[in-house]
């Protein structure tokens, strides 16, 4: 039987350095997990069958003095991926890499300061009741954060390659962009920095037409496409800022009949 050992009340790092291995190394996919107090030679009697993680004195534990600038997640992700557990695929790899960069920075306190600290995710998943039934609820939380946490970061790393597929023009608008992209959001065309953005889901025929600027009205836009489409689920945010047909928000929406091309034609001309 496979075990995992970390101590009571496992910081972010130690279930980071948990969550790695039970997810890419299939010997410890069902893995047991134990709860000690913290201990530097603990590990003693690390195995193959039984890993210590962010404790112990252990091959992942980093609290030795040896070790300075790392943490208990970024030890297993290293060798996870030199032992070649970590699948091979850009976009899971640049989400891992970015995953962990993140943990480091909280882990070694270089995370920038928030007055927000009592919402953060390690925060709440450090319940510190001292208990084994508390430490193994902190840990099931946090792999339903981190597999969260992963699947936005794969949305990142995918809507930057589609980014790369970008049509650019002038518009009465300003400078704007139209791509096709199922992960390409407002979120991410914010830090383009342009006027309008035209972002096209092929999967569902989702259009939405976005502007940053307080100093722009897309009524005009919306106008348009619904006279020319009127049977289609056209919405005007009351911003104005937004025009949109279908989302995950409404998947009972009626797409527009109009092709990316068209659409791009039609903002051209308004």
């Amino acid at each position: 039987m496979k075990i995992l050992v970390t101590h009571i009340n496992p910081h972010l790092d130690d279930i980071v350095g948990i969550w790695l291995f039970k997810k890419y190394q299939p010997d410890f996919k069902d893995a047991k997990l134990r709860f000690i107090s913290a201990s530097r030679d603990a590990a003693r009697d690390e195995s193959e069958e039984k890993i210590y993680i962010g404790t112990g004195g252990g091959q992942f534990d980093e609290h030795k003095e040896e070790i300075e600038t790392t943490c208990a997640g970024t030890l297993v992700y290293e060798y996870l991926k030199k032992k070649n557990y970590i699948p091979k695929d850009e976009i899971l790899r640049g989400a891992l890499d970015k995953l962990m960069q993140w943990n480091l920075l909280i882990d070694t306190g270089k995370a920038p300061d928030s007055e927000f600290n009592e919402f953060s995710i390690q925060a709440f998943i450090r319940v510190k009741d001292g208990s084994e039934e508390g430490s193994q609820n902190s840990v099931q939380l946090g792999y339903e954060i981190l597999d969260r946490i992963l699947m936005v970061l794969k949305k990142r790393q995918q809507a930057i390659l589609d980014w790369n597929n970008r049509i650019e023009f002038e518009t009465r608008f300003g400078k704007s962009y139209a791509v096709k992209s199922e992960t390409v959001d407002r979120e991410f065309c914010r830090e383009k920095g342009g006027d309008l953005f035209l972002m096209y889901g092929p999967k569902h025929r989702s259009v939405q037409f976005f502007t940053p600027s307080f100093e722009i009205d897309l009524k005009p836009i919306f106008d348009k496409v619904k006279h020319l489409d009127p049977d289609a689920s056209w919405f005007l945010h009351q911003s104005h800022h937004m025009v949109i047909c279908g989302s995950s928000s409404a998947p009972d929406s009626k797409p527009t009949k109009l092709s990316f091309e068209e659409l791009i034609r039609i903002v051209k001309e308004v």
